[in-house]
């Protein structure tokens, strides 16, 4: 059993243990596990896979810590460390491998490398999966690598809930026969029933009406579909994977978002890391990037093979709110304007990284002594100042869009939607929430 020892708190004497119990020190490259031992976890963590051995009493929150950096476990210095590590050493032995990274889902960071091996172990089972992130953050990717890695048969078939209209949203799922309303002059199995044999993704699936969450949780129970203007149903062997940048239970308890559906979606659950914590990822996707430009903009007159340290430095300084979606937009930006040379220089990003914040910065909207007064006697209901203020700018949008969502929603600007077919959608789900209209 090939070990690495990184830190220096194991003695002469705790090292010819673990050598009469089987374990052999090699060199960091070439071991199979690295061990940190010291009386607190590692201010940078070692390659995976590591463990961290407190020599000094094992903290919860200190253990906690080392889990969140990437150890496989934290084990306190004592008489059975050389049992433990055996049995940690053959656990590794046996995991899951990893499958090749999707294109853009790149994942050298803690962070990411253990999103990864979470969707490697969900991809073998058959039960529903959402996952958790901010906007932009990958969630479609890693929805696609899941399915990749299940070795489902059947497609891959994603559906945007908040781009599809209520009204049609449950004929779009489900499917309808023909003369089940007006505009329905043929048969359509819908996509659940398209998605046989493989995966429905259930992009944003807090924008679901509540009408057709309880349709939806029958049908993830039982698997049985039945088209609009029929009775009969039809079985349908299909996995769940859903996704959203709101938390679900804030939803539930708030009466928007029904308890059992939610606990039927999350039984494995997986966050999805933002880019602000995935700092080792940054160049790896920057380069990814630059030759996804290319291969989309074959045309392009010039041609860019790396960038500048000061420029990398200066999109490692960014908040990235928007995460990669929003870096993929500053580096194919850059690209457009980049006019001659081979490197991407600092010159070239746009003024808002170079300064180090959002393009867009928030105006002063809040009286902050009156929310500090409102703190410091503990009469603070964040949930209540967030509403009030969503509440407010819906208002002021739709009166100056004479009521029309669409227009709304273009006025307000990022509400936490992507790309949609029906822009007012989000606009229409935020009026019913606030009971306007």
């Amino acid at each position: 059993m090939d070990i690495a020892v990184v830190g220096r708190g194991l003695g002469k004497l705790d090292r010819r243990t673990l050598a009469s119990a089987g374990f052999t020190e090699v060199s960091i490259e070439r071991a199979a596990l690295r061990l940190f031992a010291g009386p607190r976890p590692p201010a940078t963590a070692p390659r995976a896979p590591w463990v961290w051995i407190a020599t000094a009493g094992l903290d919860p929150s200190d253990a906690a810590a080392a889990v969140l950096a990437g150890a496989y476990d934290a084990i306190a210095l004592g008489p059975e460390l050389a049992e433990i590590l055996a049995r940690r050493y053959a656990e590794l032995a046996t995991s899951i491998a990893t499958g090749e990274s999707p294109p853009g889902f790149v994942a050298r960071s803690p962070a990411a490398r253990r999103v990864l091996a979470d969707l490697d172990r969900a991809a073998h089972t058959s039960m529903a999966v959402l996952l958790t992130g901010e906007t932009g953050a990958g969630k479609d990717l890693a929805a696609r690598y899941l399915h990749a890695r299940s070795g489902r048969r059947g497609g891959f078939v994603p559906i945007n809930c908040a781009a599809i209209p209520n009204e049609l949203i449950e004929g779009e799922l489900f499917g309808y026969v023909r003369g089940a309303f007006s505009g329905a002059v043929a048969d359509y199995d819908g996509l659940i029933r398209a998605a046989s044999g493989g995966t429905v993704f259930l992009d944003e699936v807090d924008d679901t009406p509540k009408t057709l969450q309880v349709k939806l949780l029958r049908v993830l129970e039982d698997h049985v579909t039945s088209r609009l203007g029929e009775s009969a149903g039809r079985e349908v062997d299909f996995r769940i994977v859903a996704a959203t940048n709101r938390d679900l239970d804030v939803l539930v308890q708030a009466g928007e978002f029904g308890a059992d559906l939610y606990q039927r979606l999350a039984i494995l659950r997986i966050v999805v890391p933002p880019l602000r914590d995935r700092a080792e990822d940054l160049p790896e996707l920057v380069e990814h990037l630059i030759e996804r430009f290319y291969r989309e903009e074959p045309a392009a007159t010039h041609r860019v093979v790396r960038i500048a340290p000061t420029a990398l430095a200066a999109l490692a300084r960014y908040p990235w709110p928007g995460n990669v979606r929003e870096l993929r937009n500053v580096v194919f930006q850059a690209l457009v304007r980049k006019l001659a040379g081979d490197e991407l220089l600092l010159s070239d990003l746009p003024e808002h990284v170079v300064r180090g914040g959002p393009e867009h910065a928030a105006p002063a909207l809040f009286d902050r002594t009156a929310l500090a007064e409102l703190i410091d006697r503990g009469a603070m209901n964040l949930r209540a100042v967030r509403d009030q203020l969503e509440r407010t700018a819906l208002e002021l949008a739709l009166a100056r869009a004479n009521g029309s969502p669409a227009r709304a929603a273009r006025l307000l600007g990022e509400v936490g939607r992507g790309a949609s077919r029906d822009p007012g959608g989000t606009v229409r789900a935020m009026m019913r929430r606030h009971h306007l209209g």
